[in-house]
């Protein structure tokens, strides 16, 4: 739908805000828009909005917010792109004629497996190389970095920090599967044969799209998506993230971390336990459940600490703030 934005570029019944004021003795507050995962870009403006910075989620591509964006990309301050790319398409191409000259791509995830393809294919914009990339974890900047772009690893993953309850009665391991054909990035192969080697051990498939089904082992069981997660993780003792491509790093694995759940993980982060490979997996589940039989299997400090000092909203807003503001004023 976002080409219909082309209709309206010259289109004279349009009002337009004023165009961007100058920082110094500025007279409203910095003006960001928002654009891309809809997901994360819903959560920005409560997170970030206060009365110094107006965020503008326009992930949705209404016909009202498409109407909007001719005004907030031209009088905006900033772009954030909750998704990185090396190819144009309609918004940017959009943001580029109204002159949203400030831009930030955030990479996260299968948009560098996509621009991987284009770039080996030659195929790239000189226009995106020339603004501002960040990417969701230090492995992902590395991988964009690949590309000819200059990428550096930004914190902007954020969680609530909570008051955990205790570990359950019941050991058990979640995993998130969404769909059916996204098997083998989220590692169901590897849970299937470790489920299958520790009959003893239940797990709990998380997350299934209405409509989605996966044959099981007998000791999984299945939950379908649900937007409240609190009482899987309440319930759960570990959670176990096996992908072999993360979006970054994991919102689900600092959630589990914030509940003081145990976390097994593809990638190194402090209060989680590294684990690409199922024997590494089948080693660590074994030590957690003799742990938690013996009744010796506490809450993940660690894990918790991690969040509070590093992933936490307030950390994470005051640092978006800091990084976004020089982008503005540079």
């Amino acid at each position: 739908m976002l080409d219909t934005l082309t209709e309206h570029w010259s289109e004279p019944n349009v009002p337009l805000r004023d165009a961007r004021v100058p920082d110094a003795g500025r007279s409203r507050p910095y003006r960001v828009v928002v654009h891309g995962l809809r997901h994360f870009c819903q959560k920005l403006p409560e997170l970030l909005g206060n009365a110094r910075w107006e965020i503008l989620d326009r992930s949705r591509h209404s016909p009202q917010q498409l109407l909007c964006l001719i005004n907030d990309l031209r009088s905006c301050d900033l772009v954030f792109n909750w998704a990185g790319r090396i190819d144009m398409g309609h918004f940017l191409r959009a943001s580029r004629f109204l002159g949203a000259r400030k831009q930030i791509f955030f990479w996260c995830g299968s948009d560098v497996l996509r621009s991987q393809k284009l770039f080996a294919a030659g195929k790239s914009d000189d226009w995106i190389a020339r603004h501002f990339h960040w990417a969701a974890s230090p492995i992902l900047a590395k991988e964009v970095r690949s590309m000819g772009l200059n990428c550096e690893y930004v914190q902007a993953s954020f969680v609530e920090v909570r008051e955990p309850t205790p570990l359950p009665k019941e050991f058990s391991v979640l995993f998130f599967l969404p769909r059916a054909d996204l098997a083998e990035l989220y590692g169901w192969d590897r849970v299937k044969e470790v489920a299958n080697a520790l009959p003893g051990v239940k797990f709990q498939l998380i997350g299934l799209h209405p409509g989605q089904t996966v044959q099981v082992p007998p000791n999984v069981s299945v939950h379908p998506w649900t937007q409240d997660l609190r009482p899987l993780y309440e319930g759960g003792t570990v959670l176990w993230r096996p992908v072999r491509h993360d979006a970054g790093i994991s919102f689900m694995v600092l959630e589990a971390l914030s509940f003081g759940r145990h976390v097994l993980y593809s990638y190194p982060l402090a209060g989680a336990i590294e684990a690409r490979e199922t024997e590494k997996a089948k080693v660590e589940l074994l030590r957690l459940k003799a742990l938690h039989d013996s009744g010796d299997l506490s809450l993940n400090q660690v894990g918790m600490d991690t969040v509070k000092h590093t992933y936490a909203r307030e950390v994470v807003r005051k640092e978006l703030h800091r990084r976004w503001e020089e982008i503005i004023r540079s």
